[in-house]
């Protein structure tokens, strides 16, 4: 976006920004916080409090401890921009999307901080990590909401130095990934905002168990992607309580174990050379820069295995590339009923693209990892408006019917 471009908008952004003054603490947190939107907006090469705090002629103090220190409220403005997103991009059946991504840091300082594997980065190294999650539609897709992911090691007694440096609260516990993306999907689901029925992600959710369980129980559909060598039963496995033996001490059984008729599970990769080439379905996805986005896709009736042991009954869905010489493959569990189309399941579950996407342009154009704060409560803060700014960004794109990064399926 250029600044012409924005000087147009500003009237828009100005009316967009009204929707979240009475999270902001008095008239001086609202100014703050639009020129931070509009600096998050415009075309400098690094987006952190200083270098906007120049271009939009703010002083740069000020803009920092408004990131760091101003009490205002985070929470509430994720969700007024939840219930925009829902006015934008809504459909029924909308999918949220989870994942995570790496802010690359140095110094042990900022808040959660630590060598720890991070897929955007490829490597093990001093990062921060995000999990967020997304929503998609027909309509379009943007960020939805997000969670500071700090290590373990951080809750040791040992570091309650640091926890205090960089703001972290006395509440605040050790919280793994998965359980800050069922908190995220919780959150959403009570209040209302966004219409959703599909639940995705890539192998590091979609292999949770308990996660797939969770959505589940909420009356939603998952398509999560799982790895290669996750294990499934083509049958019944047909587990049974074993009898009580004549003779035998000690407690009665109560829980299910296999029987000698109960077949073993297998890989989802070992099923792939069993499906004939009839059944498999050429889908189109999107169209993309380069044409039609499509793929071959196959799905299996089949009953998870959660924790080693017979979970439901559900798809197992695999998706290859076109190219006979090297097929891509790769695998999805779904809990959709029987009567769910494959073209709706491979559309629902290929949509974790889009977090990708979204990563991208966020990062890109409204300065996500462009942040040098070290607070924890400076963290929330430059994260939430610059998803505030992606999110007023789709919306002008779509008004204009600008068709933004079309074919984000991989």
């Amino acid at each position: 976006m250029t600044e012409n471009d924005l000087m147009e908008l500003m009237p828009q952004l100005e009316a967009y920004h009204g929707r979240f003054h009475g999270f902001f603490c008095r008239s001086e947190g609202r100014k703050w916080s639009m020129k931070y939107l509009q600096g998050l907006m415009m075309p400098i090469e690094r987006k952190n409090a200083e270098n906007i705090a120049e271009e939009v002629g703010a002083p740069p103090r000020k803009l920092q401890e408004f990131l760091s220190d101003s009490p205002w409220d985070d929470e509430g403005c994720i969700g007024e921009h939840q219930r925009f997103v829902g006015e934008m991009f809504g459909a029924p059946n909308g999918v949220v999307i989870f994942d995570d991504t790496g802010f690359p840091k140095k110094g042990d300082k900022s808040a959660g901080v630590g060598r720890q594997y991070s897929g955007t980065l490829g490597k093990t190294d001093n990062c921060q990590v995000g999990v967020f999650m997304s929503y998609a539609s027909v309509h379009g897709h943007t960020l939805a909401d997000r969670r500071l992911y700090i290590l373990s090691q951080w809750f040791e007694e040992t570091a309650l130095g640091r926890r205090k440096r960089s703001g972290i609260p006395q509440d605040v516990r050790f919280k793994t990934k998965i359980e800050l993306a069922m908190e995220m999907l919780d959150s959403a689901n009570e209040s209302g905002h966004l219409l959703f029925q599909w639940v995705s992600g890539d192998c590091a959710y979609g292999d949770a168990h308990e996660f797939r369980k969770h959505v589940a129980g909420m009356g939603k559909w998952y398509c999560f992607e799982v790895y290669h060598d996750t294990h499934v039963w083509t049958d019944d496995p047909a587990w049974k309580v074993p009898p009580v033996m004549e003779n035998r001490r000690g407690r009665k059984p109560k829980h299910p174990k296999p029987t000698e008729e109960s077949p073993p599970a297998v890989t989802a990769s070992s099923l792939v050379s069993s499906i004939p080439d009839n059944q498999w379905q050429r889908i189109c996805l999107c169209e993309g820069d380069k044409g039609p986005r499509e793929f071959e896709f196959a799905r299996l009736r089949v009953f998870e295995k959660w924790n080693g042991k017979p979970g439901s009954a559900s798809w197992l869905m695999i998706r290859r590339s076109l190219q006979t010489g090297d097929r891509e493959i790769k695998f999805y569990l779904s809990n959709a009923p029987e009567t769910v189309s494959i073209s709706e399941m491979a559309w629902a579950g290929c949509q974790r693209w889009s977090i990708e996407v979204d990563f991208k342009l966020a990062k890109g154009e409204v300065g996500l990892d462009h942040y040098e704060l070290t607070k924890y409560r400076g963290w929330y803060h430059h994260i939430t408006l610059s998803m505030l700014a992606l999110a007023f960004l789709k919306a002008v794109q779509r008004q204009w019917g600008k068709k933004m990064c079309a074919g984000y399926c991989s």
